[in-house]
């Protein structure tokens, strides 16, 4: 047999007989001083035999080496688990939150979401109106610099052709009686950037119109130029309101002269009763005060060839009929001409302006 650290080298010159143990003689009762039978079955029914292993095949180890104590490889063995185990925790990313923290993490960033979403929204609202009000602001401007780029081709146009024009002109610039003068962005040249803005001039077409048109001496009545002829318009409109004037039809007349037939609507106010037609009786007055006239009137335009220009207008309307009609009677018609500023025809009376 060969030896190994198992069986080392004579061991069969050692024994495998057991040294005698002496056995306790008597009944556990009674080694325990028990005397009561009752107290011996309790503790019998509470001690169990001890295990026994068979023997006789176990080889002995007397004589034979000592295997290495497995407390300290237990221990190197814990020391390395725990320091691969801290190596890991440190490697190992943030435990990812659970479910609840998830869907609540999903919800945030879904607000935001929406909320970033109609943020976006309402700048696009608020550029989109912006935008709208630039091009109507522009819009509007590019049509008053055509208006006023239209009235200087129509002071440019040529006079042997312009009668008729100029006529017709008039009364769609004075359809709505006096117009006050309007304020218009400057009209920049060719040549200049369209990103340079001008600024606004004041355009006044309707005296701008009749200057181009009518001679520096024209008259109609006792109204002598251009600006006298506007100034009736002003005050007109001023004692009238709602002037609507509409041209009828235009014939010619003459070689040199033109007339047009028109009406002029017109709605007799309070300061029409004070200014044109004071004092007057209250019962009469109670009969035009917003009354709507409309009346039948007549222009004459004499055109001069040599310069090109309207040298006489003469301007006339018929205040009788629809006052007759309103009133029922001359009798009344007459008080109210009587200390009228105005004259049957429509001209205001020098020195009552």
């Amino acid at each position: 047999m060969s030896s190994s650290f198992l069986y080392p080298r004579d061991s069969y010159l050692l024994s495998d007989r057991r040294g005698a143990v002496p056995h306790n003689s008597g009944p556990l009762h009674s080694r325990l001083g028990l005397t009561d039978e009752h107290d011996s079955r309790e503790v019998q029914r509470y001690t169990k035999p001890r295990q026994t292993y068979p023997t006789e095949s176990s080889p002995s180890l007397v004589g034979r080496k000592r295997l290495p104590d497995v407390n300290p490889l237990a221990d190197t063995s814990t020391k390395l688990t725990a320091g691969r185990t801290l190596y890991r925790q440190e490697e190992e990313p943030v435990t990812p939150p659970t479910n609840d923290g998830r869907a609540v993490k999903a919800a945030a960033t879904r607000r935001e979401r929406c909320r970033i979403n109609q943020a976006r929204y309402r700048q696009r609202q608020r550029q989109y109106a912006e935008n709208l009000d630039a091009s109507l602001n522009a819009l509007r401007e590019e049509i008053q610099a055509l208006e006023l780029r239209r009235q200087s081709i129509l002071r440019c146009a040529p006079t042997n052709e312009s009668a008729w024009v100029v006529a017709m002109e008039y009364f769609r610039l004075f359809r709505y009686g006096f117009m006050a003068p309007m304020m218009v962005p400057g009209v920049a040249s060719s040549s200049e950037k369209r990103s340079t803005s001008s600024p606004p001039e004041q355009t006044d077409a309707q005296l701008d119109f009749l200057k181009a048109t009518m001679a520096s001496d024209v008259t109609d009545g006792d109204a002598t130029g251009p600006d006298a002829l506007l100034r009736h318009w002003r005050l007109f409109s001023m004692v009238f309101d709602d002037v609507h004037l509409q041209l009828k039809r235009m014939e010619q007349i003459e070689d040199d002269s033109l007339l047009a037939l028109s009406s002029i609507s017109i709605t007799i106010t309070e300061k029409t009763l004070r200014y044109v037609f004071p004092p007057l009786n209250p019962t009469i007055a109670k009969k035009l005060l917003k009354q709507r006239l409309v009346v039948r009137g007549s222009s004459r335009f004499d055109w001069d060839e040599s310069c090109g220009r309207v040298i006489r207008l003469e301007s006339k309307l018929d205040l009788l009929s629809p006052l007759l009609q309103l009133l029922g009677n001359l009798e009344d018609v007459a008080t109210v001409f009587e200390n009228a500023q105005l004259t049957p025809e429509g001209r205001f009376i020098s020195g009552k302006k």
